[in-house]
């Protein structure tokens, strides 16, 4: 969801700086040190992929059925615009949030940094709270306003979610690996 995925790119950034703050209270290049190309690779690879493919399969549901502009994607480019935004802005985003928990770790701010990423992730989950149970229904948006739609369990919504839920868990816990393990060798 657009509402969870932009704040959640802006927490993983600071989760993985807060991972990596050991080097990063050493590194002077903000925005060419090392393990950026490694958090770059991770929202090409690991993050960006879960959005858009729920973008592209499940666009009212992706925005908690908020409008219904973006489900006729055919001969629409506004809704290819917003998605290639929505992309760029979870990557920057990422990079955002690590690069400003770089920038306190230098300047001896490394108080501001957990803060900063727990807001991030109570903005992460606040969608979920003021819309409860948007989520639990799949449809288009005249669907779902209307009543209609299926349970979030029934196939092909649940098994597709099932798959990108486990690539995102699993890329996220080895890039956490390597921001841990790894980062201070260099």
């Amino acid at each position: 969801m657009i509402q969870v995925d932009l704040p959640a790119a802006l927490a993983i950034g600071q989760v993985f700086a807060l991972l990596s703050q050991n080097y990063l209270r050493k590194e002077k290049e903000y925005y060419t040190s090392k393990p950026l190309g490694m958090l770059n690779f991770y929202f090409a690879c690991g993050f960006v992929p879960g959005g858009l493919y729920l973008i592209s399969a499940y666009p009212a549901w992706e925005i908690m059925y908020k409008t219904g502009w973006l489900d006729v994607p055919f001969d629409n480019p506004p809704v290819a615009y917003f998605t290639v935004v929505f992309v760029i802005l979870m990557v920057l985003l990422g990079n955002v949030g690590y690069i400003f928990a770089h920038w306190c770790y230098r300047t001896a701010k490394d108080r501001i940094v957990p803060w900063t990423t727990a807001l991030a992730l109570f903005l992460t989950f606040l969608p979920f709270m003021v819309d409860w149970g948007v989520w639990m229904k799949i449809g288009t948006y005249n669907e779902v306003s209307q009543g209609g739609g299926y349970s979030f369990w029934e196939p092909p919504f649940f098994y597709g979610w099932l798959i990108i839920i486990s690539w995102l868990v699993i890329t996220t816990v080895a890039a956490g690996f390597w921001f841990k393990k790894k980062v201070d060798k260099y």
